[in-house]
């Protein structure tokens, strides 16, 4: 598959986003697990309170809402235009970003990228992970997700389709160290459809 098919996958996945935002964010709306408050606040506890930190893929908002909660200043992005009107109805700033081809700013302190790798396209990744090294400062932090295995697949429906790329924890920690960063610490989890897994990265 080339770049191209990836990206035109990636771009169909947003659509279908953009087509069940409300229900994604009803689907979402809930208390956290511990795990993932664990990592919630080992960002927090690494980037130190007030800092500023790029999330991608916000959606919904509710994991920006708790960082701002803990004290961080958070630019909301996504990509999606149904996340970003849902997150304007409850007043809160987002600005539109595609992770893939957009300006990340920075350098920040930190960013939050979860659950929004399994849609980026395996000869789109290292690219991502380049982009994502040079908008952190150095000793920044990002706080990342992905689905384990080793598969892909493209499951299509009347909203759009839904591109999901799975890694393994070697094959992404290569991935990283290829651009100065390195794994502090990691999280696996089982979800509804396959493994997690979250990971705590710094940059050199």
């Amino acid at each position: 598959m080339s770049s191209g098919d990836d990206l035109a996958r990636n771009r169909a996945t947003v659509a279908g986003y953009d087509a069940t935002a409300a229900d994604y964010a009803a689907e979402t709306d809930h208390a956290p697990t511990a795990e993932h408050v664990e990592a919630l606040e080992r960002l927090v506890a690494l980037v130190g309170p007030g800092a500023a930190v790029l999330e991608v893929a916000s959606g919904p908002g509710w994991d920006a809402d708790r960082l701002e909660d803990m004290g961080l200043r958070v630019r909301r992005t996504d990509q999606s235009q149904g996340f970003i009107d849902f997150q304007r109805q409850r007043g809160r700033a987002v600005d539109q970003l595609d992770l893939i081809t957009g300006d990340l700013g920075g350098p920040w302190d930190g960013i939050v990228a979860l659950y929004v790798i399994q849609h980026i396209g395996r000869d789109l990744l290292d690219g991502v992970i380049a982009r994502l090294a040079a908008a952190l400062r150095p000793g920044g932090t990002l706080l990342m997700s992905f689905q384990a295995g080793e598969g892909e697949r493209v499951s299509e429906a009347p909203e759009g389709v839904y591109q999901v790329v799975q890694w393994t924890d070697a094959a992404m920690t290569d991935h990283l160290a290829r651009h100065g960063l390195s794994v502090d610490r990691r999280w696996v989890f089982d979800g509804r459809d396959a493994q997690w897994i979250t990971m705590i990265v710094r940059n050199a």
